[in-house]
């Protein structure tokens, strides 16, 4: 009969929990597991969004490099193609040898430079989570709950559980008291 009563209880509180405003966690029982929308956390903070507009103004500063680097190889390679058949033997395998080098030296600085902003995308992000790690600590404690998992790993949850919103405002009021709380270039 007690797990009748627990279970009818546990429904009760889902459907209250569901009605509640996300700044209001005094409905939770203790030892709730709470749950948290990552991405979310990351698209819609104001922290998140600054890490990424970061992210894409320089994917997009690597992407025009890029397009300038090959527009100008193509055109050495145009100028290579039309020597051909008027250069001598020796001198046209030389050039033909250095644009190659050239070539590969590009392509060597070209993964680098992706590379280098994969692992500056990864530490920032990294540090985002860090910062988004502590508030969801601080909610954690605040409202005794036993758990917070990323509504990914969930396949059904009471949504009334889900503290992403809460955790948003929180990183937001963070950000806004210390907006150098990440660094540009980690």
């Amino acid at each position: 009969m007690s797990r009748l009563f627990a279970f009818i209880l546990a429904l009760g509180l889902a459907g209250a929990a569901q009605a509640q405003p996300v700044d209001d966690t005094s409905f939770l029982p203790a030892g709730a597991i709470l749950f948290v929308n990552q991405e979310r956390m990351l698209a819609e903070s104001e922290l998140g969004k600054r890490i990424l507009t970061m992210e894409a103004a320089e994917r997009a500063v690597l992407t025009a490099e890029s397009e300038r680097i090959a527009s100008e190889l193509e055109v050495a390679e145009q100028q290579l193609t039309d020597e051909r058949p008027t250069a001598e033997p020796e001198a046209f395998r030389t050039k033909a040898e250095a644009f190659n080098l050239r070539v590969e030296q590009v392509r060597a600085e070209r993964l680098a430079a992706d590379q280098a902003q994969t692992q500056r995308n990864e530490d920032r992000r990294r540090a985002f989570y860090g910062v988004a790690g502590q508030i969801l600590g601080e909610i954690l404690v605040q409202n005794r709950a036993s758990a917070i998992m990323d509504r990914r790993s969930v396949l059904l949850f009471n949504t009334g559980l889900d503290i992403t919103d809460l955790a948003i405002v929180q990183l937001d009021a963070a950000f806004a008291a210390n907006p150098n709380m990440l660094p540009t270039n980690p």
